[in-house]
């Protein structure tokens, strides 16, 4: 096992074992999914990581509970529309916050216990520099538009990369929890990226384009819709959702119900033969 990335990943977890209910995801995940996950995970590994939404269900109920509460401490009585409101509100905010830690967290345990020579971290300032040094800035685009330049980093939510060999692939991951017209902006960074080493846009430049080549673009989303999912046909999700995918060199797929999916060892980049694959290739991939 790496020793770097092994540290690196400890020091993630260790995020989710000292979180407090002031860290209201963090602690959530912990109390309500992460004991079944670990249990799943124990008898199949790929299984665990390919349905995660199985962790989440053990948890319903009580994750139910606190938004019932949550609701009743706002003066709502129960049955009644706003009251109702509240709790959905609620069960919709947390359940995205709570399912984006949790697949980094699921994924970072699966690294370790593999003895990958990936780690997995949250894309944040204080994580950056761990990547060999990197700095938030070299994962910024440049875009000018007369006198005015205009430039932001790439957006992910969480990145891995080798902590031993700086030449390797570094990739950053986009994690939805449903789909929907909120995937459709993912695509956006990865055509970002694009344009910024490819040369073809002179007003679009990276900042620092040696170290922009090495990125890949993927994401990571469940299927966690009773009406209407996004996986239930055997032949893939819509066109739409399915192009958006193409646009990313990768995407990835943690759900019970998904249908759909590529089975191929050819789930990254443009040779591809479908538009998502199970989580669990990511996970082999990482930890060949």
């Amino acid at each position: 096992m790496n020793p770097k990335s092994s540290g690196f990943i400890e020091l993630y977890l260790a995020e989710l074992t000292s979180a407090t209910k002031n860290e209201a995801a963090l602690y959530r995940v912990r109390e309500l999914w992460w004991p079944g996950f670990l249990k799943r995970f124990a008898k199949d590994p790929s299984m665990a990581v390919d349905t995660l939404d199985l962790a989440m269900d053990d948890g319903r109920d009580r994750l139910n509970k606190m938004a019932a509460a949550y609701a009743s401490e706002l003066g709502f009585k129960p049955n009644t529309p706003k009251y109702t409101q509240r709790v959905t509100q609620f069960l919709k905010s947390n359940t995205g916050k709570m399912f984006e830690r949790f697949v980094g967290l699921a994924i970072a345990h699966a690294l370790n216990e593999l003895k990958s020579p990936y780690c997995i971290l949250p894309f944040r300032s204080e994580y950056v520099p761990l990547c060999h040094g990197a700095e938030k800035e070299w994962f910024s685009v440049q875009v000018t538009l007369g006198n005015k330049t205009m430039q932001t980093p790439i957006d992910a939510d969480l990145f891995a990369f080798n902590p031993d060999s700086k030449d390797a692939d570094i990739y950053l991951v986009s994690i939805k929890s449903t789909l929907k017209d909120r995937f459709h902006s993912v695509p956006f960074w990865n055509l970002l990226r694009a344009a910024a080493v490819s040369g073809s846009m002179n007003h679009v430049t990276a900042v620092q384009k040696d170290f922009l080549q090495k990125l890949r673009y993927i994401a990571v989303c469940s299927d966690l819709a009773e009406e209407q999912p996004d996986f239930s046909a055997e032949t893939g999700p819509r066109n739409l959702i399915a192009l958006d995918a193409a646009l990313l060199d990768g995407a990835y797929v943690s759900a019970s119900r998904a249908k759909g999916l590529g089975s191929d060892k050819l789930h990254l980049g443009t040779k591809r033969n479908a538009a998502f694959y199970p989580l669990s290739s990511l996970i082999s991939h990482l930890s060949a």
